[in-house]
């Protein structure tokens, strides 16, 4: 019992000197000058931006041969 405590106490002790590491690593919070940071937001951008494209494309595709095939049935 003592020794699971332990265990946890030490991964306790662990985790709380590495998270303020990790919170570092992230571009968000750095000044947004830095080139890591201006990907990092460009890829949010694209991220957002892919599932308006990608229903736009299958939209697009769906309305061309749905036109397309009521112009060969008028013929």
């Amino acid at each position: 019992m003592i020794q699971k405590c332990l265990l946890w106490i030490i991964i306790l002790g662990f985790v709380i000197l590495v998270i303020p590491i990790s919170l570092e690593a992230c571009p968000a919070c750095k000044e947004l000058d830095e080139p890591i940071a201006k990907g990092f937001n460009w890829s949010v951008l694209f991220m957002m931006a892919m599932p308006f494209t990608v229903f736009a494309a299958v939209g697009g595709t769906v309305f061309y041969h749905f036109k397309r095939g009521n112009l060969n049935k008028d013929i």
